[in-house]
């Protein structure tokens, strides 16, 4: 019987020893054992999962007994000689096809996934070391197998290493970059005995890591850069260097069109960040990424500088922010759930870093002034990032964005882009995801004619948990969220400033707000009457908002009047010449 009171994927482990007159003595075995395994069938203790006994060695040699649930053990691993990692081992019994290896941070939900190929009983996996673990932190391996239905393995199980493996660990992965500045580590290993995970290394190069060394940066080799000349550089960054996107890039590629003779520089703080040949990658947390601050002509930011960033003389700063402010920010967090958060509030004023500050229309100017605490000059100039929507060539990006994602181009293209919940993080820069949207319910009414993209906000660490069906797609990883608003056909959101950007379009929203009341009295609020001023109806349920989309020219008619007065409130100024506008200001005089 399995252990009692165990949960589900509980196991229990015994000695095995030879008893003796004279007491009991453990049996020690040799690393090239290989482990027995024995199927015991269902245990209605473990949730009627399927288990097994296995006879093994202990991390102290010692030979063991363990009832545990199915899983998959390795027994091979190795690189190639293009330099992937290729894992090969035993699987559960009647595991069923389509299986795959998924690496899951052991912190947050963060996942990458890569095809298992089955032959009988063993199994092999190719892993690209470039893709396997996009930030630092441990990631744990797992067999994943979808349905549980009619196997003997569970829906997901870790991945153990035999001990034949272990002399070949840990086992360090070539790790190509475009970064320049950086010597990321990554490492295949176990812990716990025989669990395996990988150990990645935080992007910035080892001589500039750690506190100590982080704080010589800081304090002495970023004041001594800014003694040097200026260069004529642009330096940008984008959610502080997790994409190459947003009004930084609208920015960048309109001064590239006009030939201005500068060098230019873009923040990376992700591996997986690919950047064009017009800009060169500065690794964040870098040496040279604090020389860019102290010596760049010009920068180009969406979000807060460091707080030991100085603007000195000469240098111009562009603040463009990432949105028309619906919800609360900054300072006006007091007073709601946020102001109990030390990853929102309070924050230190930074306005004094800014020469300009980008307003994306007349609504949002004194909202941005109060809530970011800046009183220097702001200037009314649209949204960058929103020009794409207005590109004489929008509609063939639109076709090859459609043929990249592999979108069927007689379904509609429903955008499902939530923003965070600020009471569901794990950190101040990863947050948990949270979906209003029941994706099977979904799927099963709609999947007939609708595709749906599912963009979690950049600070949401989880996986979206799509399956291989097609009918849901997780594009939370595609560089730019213009190029998405660009084939979406209709865009759901719920408190998003994504919806003033999609008001370009002209193509209906819909709003899943279940948690509207929650949201509004103790999260964050808002700055207008969402409930008057959305474009959309405000819909409480999976199964509204499948009504919707089923009767959507009736939604457009009945919302024809609150779009258009939307649209008058907050894009006066989007024209596709924002970025234009924003580039003149980099050379304008600094007064």
């Amino acid at each position: 019987d399995g252990p009692a009171g165990a949960s589900p994927g509980a196991s229990a482990t015994w000695d095995v020893a030879f008893t003796l007159a004279d007491g009991s003595t453990r049996i020690a075995v040799g690393p090239s054992l290989s482990p027995g395994r024995y199927a015991l069938g269902t245990d209605p203790l473990l949730g009627g999962l399927h288990r097994e006994l296995v006879l093994g060695v202990t991390a102290a040699g010692d030979l063991e007994l363990r009832d545990r649930t199915l899983r998959a053990v390795a027994d091979q691993v190795g690189l190639q000689a293009d330099g992937s990692l290729l894992i090969e081992g035993e699987l559960p019994a009647r595991t069923p096809e389509g299986a795959e290896l998924v690496l899951r941070h052991g912190t947050h939900r963060a996942e990458a996934a890569f095809p298992v190929t089955a032959d009988g009983d063993r199994f092999s996996v190719t892993v690209r070391p470039a893709e396997a673990a996009p930030t630092e932190g441990h990631w744990y391996l797992h067999l994943r197998t979808g349905s549980a239905e009619n196997t003997d393995v569970t829906g997901e199980t870790p991945v153990h290493v035999a001990p034949c493996a272990f002399p070949s660990l840990p086992l360090p992965l070539p790790v190509p970059t475009q970064l320049p500045d950086a010597d990321r580590a990554l490492t295949l290993d176990r812990r716990c005995h025989d669990q395996l995970f990988l150990d990645a290394g935080p992007t910035v190069a080892p001589e500039d890591r750690g506190p100590y060394r982080g704080r010589l940066l800081r304090e002495r080799h970023y004041p001594q850069a800014r003694a040097r000349t200026l260069r004529d550089t642009v330096l940008y960054s984008s959610f502080d260097g997790r994409q190459y996107s947003d009004s930084p890039r609208a920015v960048h590629e309109e001064l590239v069109r006009r030939g201005a003779a500068l060098d230019h520089l873009w923040v990376v703080g992700d591996a997986r960040v690919q950047l064009p040949p017009t800009v060169r990658a500065v690794t964040h947390g870098s040496a040279a990424w604090h020389e860019a601050l102290a010596r760049s002509r010009h920068l180009v930011t969406n979000t807060h500088l460091p707080a030991w960033f100085e603007r000195r003389e000469g240098q111009r700063v562009v603040q463009t922010w990432h949105g028309t402010p619906v919800k609360r920010i900054g300072q006006d967090l007091a007073g709601t759930l946020c102001a109990d958060l030390a990853h929102l509030w309070p924050q230190p004023l930074r306005g004094h870093q800014w020469d300009v500050l980008i307003s994306p229309n007349p609504y949002s100017t004194p909202l941005l002034r109060q809530a970011l605490g800046y009183d220097g000059e702001v200037v009314e100039t649209g949204l960058p990032r929103t020009d794409l929507l207005f590109a004489d060539d929008r509609d063939k990006l639109a076709e090859e964005v459609r043929t990249q994602l592999g979108l069927p181009a007689d379904k509609r293209v429903v955008l499902y882009a939530p923003t965070q919940r600020d009471d569901r993080a794990y950190d101040d820069r990863h947050y948990r995801l949270d979906l209003a949207l029941d994706l099977a319910a979904a799927e099963s009414a709609l999947a007939a004619d609708h595709v749906l993209l599912v963009r979690a906000h950049p600070l949401v660490a989880d996986r979206v948990p799509v399956n291989g069906g097609g009918f849901a797609r997780d594009v939370s990883g595609y560089p730019d969220l213009a190029e998405l608003l660009l084939i979406a056909d209709v865009l759901v959101t719920d408190y998003s400033s994504v919806m003033a950007d999609f008001a370009n379009t002209g193509r209906p929203m819909l709003f899943l707000t279940p948690d509207l009341d929650h949201y509004r009295n103790t999260v964050r609020g808002f700055y207008l009457d969402f409930e008057a001023q959305a474009p959309g109806p405000l819909l409480r349920s999976t199964d509204d908002l499948i009504g919707a989309l089923r009767d959507l020219d009736s939604v457009i008619r009945r919302s024809a009047e609150s779009y258009a007065r939307f649209h008058t409130a907050f894009c006066p100024l989007d024209d596709g010449s924002a970025a234009s506008r924003v580039a003149d200001l980099l050379f304008s005089d600094q007064g």
